[in-house]
């Protein structure tokens, strides 16, 4: 029984991992054949889905604080991939586009695992997601994951 838990754990950790190399292994795909980063990925086809938005919605997608995306946004504004502006509205609003660059690498790159991930987990059942939900905050509690450590940081796409 032991050694078949041992299998299992083994298996678990190496699927991890697997999923985390695979990631990091496409970010720098996307670096050398598209100079954008997985993350500045990942707001362009946010942004596809529904433009202009404001910083706020870009924070909240990306799991990072406003202060995190600020820069991130000036910096693919600097490449040519958003375009940002003052709401006419609401003056204190920043709102943000893709460009017509920014719109040709959302068609040109392939998606990552997390871009798959959110694409393709709506369709399954619920019991599924469910049951995939509670493995990962398991996973998260066994590996004593501290989520305040990451409040300031940002993910890749």
């Amino acid at each position: 029984m032991m050694d078949k838990a041992r299998e299992l754990a083994a298996s678990i950790v190496h699927r991890y991992l697997l999923l985390s190399r695979y990631q990091h292994r496409f970010g720098h795909l996307l670096r050398k054949q598209y100079n954008i980063t997985g993350q500045q990925l990942a707001v362009l086809r946010y942004l596809m889905q529904g433009a202009p938005r404001t910083v706020s919605e870009i924070s909240e997608f990306l799991l990072i604080s406003d202060a995190t995306a600020s820069p991130l946004l000036e910096r693919m504004e600097r490449d040519g991939f958003v375009r940002r502006y003052r709401s006419s509205e609401d003056n204190r609003k920043v709102l943000v586009e893709p460009t017509i660059k920014g719109q040709e690498i959302v068609a040109q790159a392939p998606m990552g695992a997390i871009a798959c991930m959110r694409a393709h987990l709506p369709e399954l059942p619920l019991e599924e997601l469910e049951r995939i939900d509670w493995a990962l905050a398991r996973l998260s509690e066994i590996a004593r994951v501290d989520e305040r450590l990451l409040h300031c940081e940002g993910d890749s796409e």
